[in-house]
């Protein structure tokens, strides 16, 4: 299999300004935003509850702008050598349309009927 696109690490950062009910910690309101506060495009429902937050009428603690930072891995493409699909190489095994299947650094895996063969496990214990 001939790789297209390697495997990489995508690393997010995303903003929002929150508000905690002040009887119910942990429970409140969060609304997406860039780093500077700016808020885009809230749907009225949303709109409607900021507007409650920043007036006092709901009772919240504003904690303000925060930062959520999270990382994720964007699993390698290959191309199939049977059909010229592409294969997206996220799980142990990962089956083409055609049916070939391959490991997670796209090596070409023996026909299922083989699976087990040596271990005598049968093929859906290995899928």
């Amino acid at each position: 299999m001939k790789i297209i696109s390697k495997r990489e690490l995508v690393e997010c950062v995303a903003y929002s300004h929150s508000f905690e009910w002040r009887d119910k910690p942990g429970a409140g309101f969060s609304f997406p935003c860039d780093k500077d506060g700016k808020l885009d495009g809230l749907n009225p429902c949303a709109q409607e509850n900021l507007d409650k937050c920043l007036s006092g009428e709901y009772d919240v603690v504003d904690h303000g702008i925060e930062q959520h930072e999270w990382t994720y891995r964007e699993p390698a493409v290959g191309v199939c050598e049977e059909c010229g699909e592409e294969v997206a190489l996220a799980h142990f095994t990962n089956t083409c349309e055609c049916g070939a299947d391959y490991n997670s650094s796209g090596q070409r895996l023996a026909p299922r009927s083989q699976w087990g063969e040596e271990t005598g496990e049968a093929w859906y214990e290995c899928y």
